[in-house]
């Protein structure tokens, strides 16, 4: 995000006292518009027939899986594959204390700010060995910048933190008392991954919080666990309160079977969140042209009534070298590799559902050089200034 001062973004204030962005357009709307601007609420929405839009105008983008704590801490060259990935992350976090955890998260959180996101979701790592000084630091980052961004922190059980051994769970029991707001886990490197799921669930419920889970983050469909997912979260009732993030397998599942478990998602409410650059990154790696995507079916499960996210999910870490926070380029991405072409399912992958602006809306929102959503996706501007609560948001950098 440019400094708001050198960008000139088309505002006025009318004789009421609001604040008004004068010409600007609408992602899915045809046209022009005025929004005005009012104790922290979008007044009025006025159009303005005739004119061109220089700026467009978005809803608040929401980056609903990242490891802010991991971010720009990759010291080796890139990992062979997925396994190997793990190996680096565990050796280079071997000496990091609060304080480091807390500086990279730090990081990560005002380069996101500055591409315009205000709402991340961070999984802090916990395991024996770093305790929760991953969860501590990312806390600590995210209160830094409570002002401008929101930060849901999400205690993310390592490959050592198996929720369904009663030690674990009372390290996780730890974590959400000192102030994460989800429970994750990682069934697929546990010894009974269904065990695990069932575990981590119920353990949800006893604190009543929401659960965020990597799951099928690789291409065998002999081990696929959306299902088991979706079966443990009807039947224990928590509806609504679960996300899938990763879910690459379900795409390896012969079309039968894959259409059941989607559904059986969709009948759950479970969240998916696509994860296209580190998951084109590491899938298939390692043989040479990969042959497949490694995506999740992006498609198939928003058609199906799955809620689809897209998010960052690592930038400059172990497990994908490159990235930058900016979730127009992950828009970007999942519609060329996902072939997520509609203008709606890309919004709302990018904003937490949200795909228009409505008078008495919370003035929170994001204005983007350009003329309309298309050229955002393609171009992704550099231009970008955010509006919090009906006032405009200094750059972090």
């Amino acid at each position: 995000m440019s400094d708001p001062a050198r960008l000139s973004p088309p505002l006025r204030y009318d004789g009421a006292g609001r604040t008004v962005l004068c010409a600007v357009g609408l992602a899915l709307r045809p046209g022009v518009f005025d929004l005005a601007l009012e104790n922290g609420r979008i007044a009025a929405i006025t159009p303005r027939p005739g004119e061109a839009a220089g700026w467009l105008c978005l809803p608040p983008l929401a980056d609903l899986h990242v490891h802010a704590n991991r971010a720009f801490t990759l010291e080796t060259p890139p990992p062979r594959d997925f396994e190997h990935a793990i190996v680096l992350t565990e050796q280079l976090f071997g000496d990091f204390d609060e304080a480091r955890y807390a500086a990279q998260a730090g990081r990560f959180f005002n380069q996101a700010l500055a591409k315009g996101t205000t709402r991340l979701r961070s999984h802090a790592d916990i395991d024996p060995a770093s305790g929760l000084a991953a969860l501590r630091g990312t806390l600590a980052a995210a209160d830094a910048l409570r002002e401008a961004l929101t930060v849901e922190v999400v205690a993310f059980a390592s490959a050592l933190m198996d929720p369904a051994e009663a030690a674990a769970r009372a390290v996780l029991r730890e974590a959400i008392a000192a102030g994460a707001d989800l429970l994750g886990a990682v069934p697929a490197l546990y010894r009974d991954p269904r065990r695990s799921i069932e575990a981590l669930l119920e353990l949800a419920q006893e604190l009543d919080v929401a659960v965020d889970v990597h799951l099928d983050e690789h291409l065998d469909a002999r081990r696929c666990h959306a299902g088991d997912l979706a079966r443990a979260t009807l039947a224990r009732g928590w509806q609504g309160r679960v996300t899938l993030s990763h879910g690459c397998a379900i795409a390896a599942l012969p079309e039968a079977r894959r259409r059941a478990v989607i559904a059986s998602l969709a009948e759950a409410q479970i969240t998916v969140v696509m994860l296209p650059a580190t998951n084109l990154y590491l899938q298939d790696r390692g043989q040479g042209t990969p042959r497949r995507r490694g995506l999740t079916c992006g498609l198939e499960l928003a058609r199906a009534g799955v809620a689809l996210r897209l998010a960052s999910d690592n930038v400059r870490d172990a497990f994908y070298p490159y990235g930058n926070g900016d979730l127009l380029d992950i828009a970007h991405l999942a519609a060329t590799a996902g072939h997520i072409d509609d203008p709606a399912l890309l919004l709302g992958g990018i904003c937490d559902g949200r795909t228009d602006l409505a008078v008495g809306n919370a003035a929170d929102l994001l204005l983007v050089k350009g003329a309309g959503f298309g050229e955002a996706i393609a171009e992704r501007p550099a231009q970008r200034v955010i509006f919090r609560h009906g006032v405009m948001v200094p750059s972090p950098m």
